[in-house]
């Protein structure tokens, strides 16, 4: 309140316009009668309140500022009860995985690693050595032979294609008809 010796201008301020409260109205009253430099500030003050009051007949005609001055007020006095019903700002801080779900997922990993030492994988095994089919390609298409019999996947044109092995015991062929565009692709699997 007090700057020093002297009040503080705001409180000074508040004084003159009659706003300062009761017991700080008191300390201020008796200190500006005592003290000739606050004494001339409030006597200013007071001057340029007069002066302002005096400039209000040139203001717009129709304002009622003692109404205006109780509506600011009023939302003054609204948002200061809205910022109380809110109350503090609270933080959350970033969930952490609990010990439980660290336990199950620790279980989980245990269990599969004993599973893949239990069921080492094997290397994949080539069906055409131990099976009598053979897969061969043909001049046209794909054949499959088996105990004497074939089957050959031929273009119905007799067009030569391209011939892919994509897997031991697997052959693809690819046939493409000039006149309609048209794509027949023959896979052909043994196991």
């Amino acid at each position: 309140m007090f700057r020093g010796n002297h009040p503080s201008e705001s409180d000074l301020t508040l004084y003159s316009s009659g706003d300062l409260g009761v017991l700080d109205r008191i300390w201020v009253r008796w200190h500006v009668r005592s003290c000739a430099r606050c004494d001339n500030e409030v006597n200013s003050m007071n001057s340029l309140v007069a002066a302002l009051r005096s400039q209000s007949d040139h203001l717009p005609a129709g304002v009622q500022w003692d109404r205006l001055a109780a509506e600011m007020t009023a939302n003054i006095h609204l948002g200061l009860e809205a910022g109380e019903c809110v109350g503090p700002v609270r933080v959350r801080k970033p969930e952490r995985i609990g010990w439980r779900a660290a336990m199950v997922m620790a279980a989980m990993t245990v269990v599969l690693f004993c599973a893949w030492l239990l069921n080492p994988p094997r290397g994949r095994e080539i069906a055409l050595q131990r099976s009598p089919i053979e897969i061969r390609t043909a001049p046209g298409g794909i054949e499959v032979k088996e105990n004497g019999s074939a089957l050959t996947l031929l273009h119905t044109r007799g067009q030569q294609s391209p011939i892919f092995v994509s897997t031991p015991g697997s052959l693809r062929a690819r046939f493409v008809d000039q006149d309609t565009g048209q794509v027949t692709i023959n896979n052909v699997y043994s196991d």
